[in-house]
């Protein structure tokens, strides 16, 4: 299965908040950073050219600044194992710009720009963690300059490419 995800830069503050929350509480701590999901792992009848569409994609998208200004719970329908997903969520202003991205990668229904921190499997664990961290203080800012393609395959995950955006 394809992937493609953004990983934002944040500054060394942030970056370290972050890290230090998933080495904890992240089973896939090791495998893939916090990121973005723009396309969510689909099997594709032809992996050459949905690289080349993310590719042209990247090339005509210029850098993003986002930031994420809550903390939230949501489903995950994507991957059964970790079916529960504690995120840092979009703000308006960051929304717009993510789910434009999607679009043009081709994705369709409803859609919630998020930074994926941690996965549960069960959704008593997501709520703990929820309730142990609180609010979020001041958003977290960021900077998304390139896409990774990303291959999932038997649950191992490997970066396949990754595309500066360029636009």
């Amino acid at each position: 299965m394809l992937a493609v995800i953004a990983v934002p830069e944040f500054s060394s503050g942030d970056a370290a908040w972050i890290d230090s929350i998933r080495r904890a509480h992240d089973p896939q701590y090791e495998a893939v950073a916090a990121h973005v999901t723009l396309v969510f792992p689909f099997d594709s009848a032809d992996p050459d050219w949905f690289a080349g569409h993310v590719a042209s994609v990247a090339a005509v998208t210029a850098p993003l600044d986002v930031a994420f200004n809550r903390l939230a719970r949501i489903d995950n329908p994507h991957q059964p194992k970790y079916r529960f997903l504690n995120v840092l969520l979009a703000d308006a202003d960051s929304s717009a710009p993510l789910t434009a991205l999607y679009r043009a990668l081709g994705g369709k229904g409803d859609y919630e720009p998020h930074l994926t921190l941690t996965r549960f499997g069960a959704v008593f664990s997501a709520k703990a963690f929820e309730r142990q961290m609180g609010m979020l203080g001041a958003a977290m800012t960021g900077r998304i300059a390139a896409l990774e393609i990303l291959n999932i395959t038997h649950g191992a995950i490997r970066r396949e490419a990754a595309y500066p955006l360029a636009g």
